[in-house]
């Protein structure tokens, strides 16, 4: 083990070989790979449970509420057990939570608590692994992170493929579910016992210590908000938008999700290499001119191949968001990564708990093709905040 400084000053400690930075890479994908494949299960389940949109969309609530309560209790509980143990617990918790979810002929009740349970300890595993990786890679960080998401998208492609095709077949759509519980328990089993180089108990603290996050950090938290509002948005209710506008049919709208995840993985592979030579905040507001056009694009026609073209180029625009979104957070904490990657949590999971509801409340009242434009709405209040409160690349309190 060889001692590096973080970006508060505090001594932590670096694996010298990058196994846990592959394995967390892993870990990432399959969490990511339930989140699409929730967006791509909600149609199918609605129809099986005979909900509106409105009453539909609680999935999400709960989602996105376990998740706050997660991470508001994130750091306390790092800080009490060290990053290492939270990630075994808590992997083992979210494939608990999948499992609950998918239950055959499960209830409204049952799969709303399968998505908290779900959502409850997918977030400590989130906000674990971002503050190891960012921590790990130091001034690569962003880059790593990137890359890292870059992965959880090419998961969350296959997700909603593998969900569709369950639909279409005798394997049902829960089968994929299912192979996300397997394969968070056999990394826990692949992990081995050494925790440690996580980080171990008191980091938190020893990181964050004195006072409370600065003030310019609530604008990245603001920034990261409308992020993952215009994200799931689309990946809850992008199936919808395909079944209303194109004609498609459960399985097959399930399946052309993964345009959406598609893009979000060319757009982490591009949005790595960019911020490698290019300013992040560049690369953010690039980002969103991007996804603004192609989603003008997937909204104004009914062709089909020119929707889908549409969410696709628009999920490239998406993809750097949450990473980058986080980094920026991170970056303007002063060092303080763990609690700053837990305030990015509990933005986005506000977020995720008001904005699909509000587009799907909306839908049953002004229609779904004119609620849906809530998500150019997000995009271009988020880039208000980066022109008029831009975060250096560098900051001058890191060490």
């Amino acid at each position: 083990m060889t001692p590096v400084v973080a970006r508060s000053g505090a001594t932590t400690t670096r694996p010298t070989h990058d196994g846990p930075t592959r394995l967390e890479y892993v870990q990432l994908a399959f969490w990511a790979a339930f989140l699409y494949a929730f967006g791509a299960t909600q149609a199918l389940l609605r129809d099986e449970q005979g909900t509106t949109r409105s009453i539909a969309a609680l999935h999400g609530t709960a989602l996105a509420v376990a998740g706050l309560i997660g991470a508001l209790l994130t750091a306390r509980v790092i800080d009490r057990w060290g990053r290492g143990k939270v990630i075994r617990v808590c992997a083992l918790g979210a494939a608990a939570g999948v499992l609950l979810y998918s239950v055959p002929q499960g209830t409204l009740p049952v799969t709303l608590a399968g998505a908290a349970v779900a959502s409850f300890f997918g977030t400590f595993l989130l906000i674990s692994i971002n503050a190891f990786l960012l921590d790990y890679q130091g001034r690569a960080g962003p880059t790593a992170l990137t890359e890292a998401n870059a992965l959880a998208s090419f998961a969350g492609l296959v997700a909603p493929l593998a969900i569709g095709l369950g639909a279409a077949t005798f394997f049902g759509w829960r089968a994929g579910l299912w192979a996300i519980v397997i394969a968070l328990v056999v990394i826990e089993i692949l992990r081995g016992r050494n925790a440690d180089v996580y980080g171990t108990r008191g980091l938190a603290a020893h990181e964050d210590a004195p006072g409370r996050l600065p003030r310019r950090v609530l604008w990245s938290l603001a920034l990261v908000m409308c992020f993952l509002g215009a994200e799931f948005c689309l990946t809850f209710w992008g199936a919808d938008l395909l079944r209303e506008r194109c004609g498609f049919g459960p399985a097959a709208a399930a399946a052309a999700l993964g345009s959406i995840t598609g893009g979000m993985l060319l757009g982490r592979l591009w949005g790595a290499r960019l911020t490698q030579s290019m300013p992040t905040e560049r690369v953010l507001k690039l980002s969103i001119v991007v996804a603004l056009v192609s989603f003008t694009l997937a909204w104004a026609v009914t062709w089909w191949p020119a929707v889908l073209l549409g969410l696709l180029l628009t999920g490239v625009g998406i993809g750097v968001h949450w990473p980058l979104g986080v980094a920026r957070a991170v970056r303007a904490s002063g060092g303080m990564t763990d609690r700053a990657s837990a305030s990015a949590s509990i933005a986005g999971s506000i977020s995720i708990a008001v904005a699909p509801v509000a587009l799907g409340v909306l839908s049953d009242t002004v229609g779904f093709h004119v609620a849906f434009l809530l998500v150019p709405l997000l995009l271009v209040t988020a880039l208000v905040i980066l022109v008029m409160r831009p975060v250096a690349d560098h900051d001058p309190s890191e060490r």
